[in-house]
């Protein structure tokens, strides 16, 4: 899972040269707020539409290449992997974006198109989270987290290093996931 999203550069009409330093830091920062908030959300369905089968995404493997990708099965476990970290000539970059996402029966039939089941077998299309990894921190220096669900009772613990605790579900939902284990339902 790749997310991408773009910034727009705020523009004004009006010459600089009229404007304090204060004035001109002012501008800036009230237009990187209001990217910042616009795009602090993405949802995971918007995401998925990467693999509706018609949808064209710029890779660069030796080259640069359009592809187009489709499920062609499901899985039992699907492995999202959301790309937070970005290299450029002076330093490394981290995506803040959240990603709203379901803990529970993530249904990829209403997004993606799917394989027709073969005669007497059930499409099962509905996925639980079991598991979320979570980065914080600076991409020097930050820190790992999971939330990982005990299925046989239902609970979520949040695990970083030695140190375990429950937590709520909502809890979950709330982190900047970098990737995220989703089980097929029964």
């Amino acid at each position: 899972m790749l997310i991408v999203f773009s910034l727009g550069i705020c523009y004004s009409s009006e010459s600089s040269s009229h404007f304090s330093p204060w004035e001109i830091f002012s501008k800036i920062y009230n237009c990187w707020l209001m990217l910042h908030v616009v795009l602090i959300q993405v949802p995971l369905f918007s995401i998925l539409k990467k693999f509706d089968g018609e949808t064209v995404t710029e890779v660069v493997r030796p080259r640069v290449a359009r592809m187009k990708y489709r499920v062609t099965k499901l899985p039992p476990y699907i492995i999202f992997h959301m790309v937070r970290f970005k290299k450029n000539n002076f330093f490394k970059e981290k995506n803040p974006t959240l990603v709203n996402f379901p803990v529970k029966n993530l249904e990829l039939k209403d997004y993606i198109p799917l394989p027709t089941p073969k005669e007497g077998e059930k499409l099962r299309s509905k996925y639980d989270l079991i598991a979320n990894i979570v980065h914080d921190g600076k991409p020097e220096d930050g820190y790992y987290r999971v939330f990982v669900q005990r299925k046989s009772e239902e609970l979520w613990y949040e695990m970083q290093d030695l140190h375990v605790s429950e937590t709520l579900p909502q809890m979950v939902a709330l982190s900047e996931a970098y990737m995220q284990i989703y089980e097929q339902q029964q």
